[in-house]
């Protein structure tokens, strides 16, 4: 009789060494030197610090010169409590020309306030189209710190071509201001944020985009979230007017 036999899959598992890696920090050369917690937020205590390279002004030798004033840098949640880092940047000195600079790290990128990891929670909450004043309020940062990322958003646009069925849509991203978005249906790529959702902006997008490709992609689905009104409707006429395509409207 042919026995059993018992298959153990192999889930693929790293060990985390230290506070850092537990708690999202990838950078090697942050120490995490003390945790305080305060009764609205956690705070940690922490310095960056690494053997220098060459100078990048003449490559020359550099020297460990001092620490930099800690910066004030605004982290994920820690244990349900928003927390910071207070990092502390060690300074390096040129031997030769004597320039210091201040050492680098992944955690947060240059002449930028919050951290990397937290900017990335921003970018996927915008993509989720969820309010800025949501986004603030959960992360635990300014309303104006959110707008500055939906500003920064970029996309590789391609003007030769539409995809097949257009989905557009608004989000709050401001009290009273509505910002508008346009994605692929099918992939859910997203098209283009604009940051109002007025009849001439979109107008303006949509005709850098030529006449052909305007006519080649088949059907516009519109989600309405409230009653319709003229810009909607305006925005189904420039549609109608200017394309080949079929129109659905998605009540709420």
């Amino acid at each position: 009789m042919k026995s059993d036999q018992t298959h153990i899959r192999k889930h693929h598992m790293e060990q985390l060494y230290h506070t850092t890696q537990l708690i999202g920090i990838k950078d090697k050369n942050i120490t995490l030197n003390k945790v305080l917690k305060h009764k609205t937020h956690i705070e940690m205590i922490a310095t960056l610090d690494y053997a220098p390279g060459n100078c990048n002004h003449c490559q020359g030798k550099q020297i460990k010169y001092d620490f930099q004033k800690p910066s004030k840098i605004p982290f994920l949640e820690v244990a349900g409590f928003p927390s910071l880092i207070r990092l502390k940047k060690r300074r390096f000195q040129c031997k030769n020309c004597r320039k210091v600079t201040v050492s680098e790290t992944s955690l947060v990128q240059k002449n930028c306030q919050i951290s990397e990891p937290l900017r990335q929670k921003v970018a996927q909450a915008l993509v989720n189209r969820q309010a800025l004043t949501h986004i603030a309020q959960d992360l635990a940062i300014s309303t104006s710190t959110v707008h500055r990322k939906l500003k920064k958003f970029t996309f590789k646009e391609d003007f030769s071509r539409l995809p097949e069925i257009l989905s557009i849509d608004e989000f709050s991203y401001q009290k009273g201001k509505f910002a508008f978005i346009a994605q692929d249906f099918e992939t859910k790529k997203i098209i283009t944020i604009l940051e109002n959702r007025t009849q001439t902006t979109i107008r303006n997008y949509f005709f850098r985009y030529s006449k052909e490709a305007r006519d080649r992609f088949v059907s516009i689905f519109l989600r309405i979230i409230i009653k319709p009104i003229n810009q909607e409707i305006s925005l189904l006429n420039f549609f109608k007017k200017n394309t080949e395509t079929k129109v659905s409207l998605l009540q709420s």
